[in-house]
């Protein structure tokens, strides 16, 4: 089906009607970007030219937590068919993000940092499914920086791309960084019960509850000295607040554990700044609350 007869049958207009933004649902002209949430025109195009209703998903974490690394090697494992996942990218833009973290991991580097600028970031879109004769997801998210998110939290409405996946967002994973988490605490904790107020404040329902799933991530556990063998006591002992929010106001969470890196190396440089880099890669955890969001979402 072509993005014209897509947009013919669906109900949205005539073939002869601009498009609309699917994320944040604002008019279009035909091959352009969203001059409202930023979405890029391949984005655009790809979403509409598909017959299923889009299903987005946030992944969201502050500067450094691995949100790249873990939208990489997502991809990675479900274009092999790992885990029971199997997922077919559609559109070049989806494999730009893949591609540099593979890159990186060759050269024994982790990828840049994702610059803060809307229109600079990457974006995937997924034909996803749980397995043969499973229905199959269109999974949409953009690749988005930890700064902007911190400054969106802060001031809502500063980066309309955030608000708009908030809003429309079928299911959430927020990471959170065990080795900071560990040896400063209060930062991480703190900057994941701002995100969820921020989610309570634009997605909860007239009792308070946030129906929608969040899966909450702790990032690097393969590079803790202690492993952790009870995520939720884990999360009790070292992010009670968090623990308690969780609780009081989400109706569907989950915790879990993810790690890319086996072994890692410091390097340091000319002007003496230190620096991880992965030595072994194993990815570990990366897939399992990608798994449990679809199934929630179903």
């Amino acid at each position: 089906m072509s993005l014209l007869d897509f947009l013919f049958t669906s109900g949205r207009g005539t073939a002869q009607d601009d498009p609309y933004c699917p994320l944040c649902e604002q008019p279009l002209s035909w091959g352009s970007s969203c001059n409202q949430c930023f979405a890029p025109s391949e984005v655009i195009d790809s979403i509409l030219s598909r017959s299923g209703v889009p299903r987005f998903l946030g992944v969201l974490g502050p500067s450094g937590v691995g949100k790249t690394v873990y939208l990489g090697m997502l991809l990675d494992l479900i274009s092999r068919g790992a885990g029971g996942l199997s997922g077919v990218a559609r559109g070049p833009f989806s494999l730009t993000l893949q591609r540099n973290l593979m890159l990186a991991l060759e050269r024994q580097r982790f990828p840049d940092k994702t610059p803060n600028e809307p229109d600079r970031w990457h974006w995937v879109h997924a034909e996803v499914s749980l397995g043969r004769r499973k229905p199959v997801f269109d999974i949409v998210t953009p690749d988005i920086a930890g700064e902007s998110l911190m400054q969106e939290i802060e001031r809502p409405g500063t980066y309309p791309t955030i608000l708009a996946l908030i809003a429309r967002c079928s299911g959430l994973v927020v990471l959170v960084d065990t080795l900071r988490l560990t040896a400063d605490g209060q930062a991480q904790e703190l900057f994941a019960v701002q995100l969820l107020s921020y989610l309570d404040s634009l997605r909860a329902n007239s009792r308070g509850q946030i129906t929608m799933p969040v899966a909450l991530v702790f990032t690097k556990t393969d590079l803790c000295d202690d492993p952790i063998r009870d995520v939720e006591a884990f999360a009790r002992s070292n992010a009670p607040a968090l623990y308690r929010l969780c609780q009081n106001r989400l109706n569907r969470f989950h915790f879990f554990c993810s790690g890319v890196a086996g072994s890692t190396g410091r390097l340091v440089d000319r002007m003496g700044q230190e620096s991880l880099v992965p030595l072994r890669v194993e990815p570990r955890g990366v897939l399992e609350p990608f798994s449990w969001l679809m199934g929630m979402v179903r």
